[in-house]
């Protein structure tokens, strides 16, 4: 007789997926800024773990997120700098500019975007932290 197939596992059951490996580096400068920054990172990771377990992993899941947001969240104004030579910050500067120029419009859109990204920010922030916490609640 043959024994029944096991159920996969479940998300809970199953191990962490790993972590893809960056691409192959040639350069010697390369290879020092690699193992610079995988070495930062493992101690960062390791105390983050060591403080708050599995919720540590979240918190700097969201920090890696924070920051690849932040930078994102800089292209939509140094491009509008870099094309119409204008540092847009805010609505009220908008409100600045000629009702009937090209600018006014840019600078409502790259305020609306930078606005937009913050709650792609946030909304990942809370969306991870809220499954985890519902994770821990169900796997203490």
């Amino acid at each position: 007789m043959t024994a029944p197939p096991t159920p996969p596992p479940t998300a809970s059951q199953s191990s962490p997926t790993a972590v893809e490996q960056s691409p192959p580096v040639s350069t010697r400068s390369g290879t020092f800024i690699q193992n610079v920054v995988m070495n930062v990172l493992e101690i960062v990771d390791q105390v983050f773990y060591a403080l708050m377990g599995k919720l540590g992993r979240t918190v700097y899941g969201s920090i890696q997120d924070a920051i690849a947001i932040g930078i994102i969240l800089k292209l939509p104004g140094l491009i509008g700098e870099i094309i119409i030579g204008k540092d847009f910050s805010g609505f009220d500067i908008c409100l600045q500019e000629s009702p009937w120029g090209v600018s006014r419009y840019a600078c409502f859109i790259i305020v609306a975007s930078d606005f937009l990204l913050w709650i792609v920010l946030a909304g990942r922030i809370i969306g991870r932290f809220w499954a985890d916490l519902k994770d821990l609640k169900n796997n203490p």
